[in-house]
C-alpha cells in the first residue's frame, strides 16, 4: 500500500529539468488524472513520461474520489484535476506531496508533504 501520492507538478517540474524528482522512502503513488496532465504536455515528453512513472502505483478515480472530488470542487472551489487528486489522497489515506500548497488549501483531512522529503 502507498504512502505518498505525487502531485503533478512534481512530476512535471522533473519533466522540464526545474527540479529532479526523489521519491520519498516508502511506496510512491499517482493519480491517473496526473498521467492525464503529463500527457497533456509535450509529445516529446511521451516516453519520458512512461518510464518516470512506470515504478510507481497508478491509482484510479473511483466513486468516493469523484462524489468527494464534486464537492471540493462545488465548496471549496478547487480545479476538477486538482480536486481529484486531492480527494484521491483523502479516500486513500495517502500524503500528498506537493509544491502547489494554495492549490489545496482548506482541503479536510489533507495531509500535504514538500518534495524534497
Amino acid at each position: 500500500m502507498p504512502d505518498v501520492l505525487v502531485d503533478s507538478d512534481v512530476f512535471i517540474d522533473h519533466l522540464r529539468g526545474a527540479h529532479a524528482f526523489r521519491p520519498p522512502r516508502g511506496d510512491v503513488a499517482y493519480s491517473v488524472v496526473t498521467r492525464t496532465e503529463l500527457f497533456a504536455g509535450r509529445a516529446s515528453q511521451e516516453r519520458a513520461v512512461v518510464q518516470l512513472l512506470a515504478p510507481f502505483r497508478e491509482v484510479p478515480v473511483d466513486r468516493a474520489v469523484a462524489e468527494l472530488a464534486g464537492r471540493l470542487r462545488r465548496e471549496r472551489g478547487v480545479r476538477i484535476a486538482d480536486a481529484l487528486i486531492a480527494a484521491t489522497a483523502v479516500t486513500q489515506g495517502l500524503r500528498l506531496m506537493t509544491r502547489n500548497v494554495r492549490d489545496f488549501e482548506g482541503v479536510p483531512r489533507l495531509r500535504l508533504i514538500p518534495p524534497d522529503r
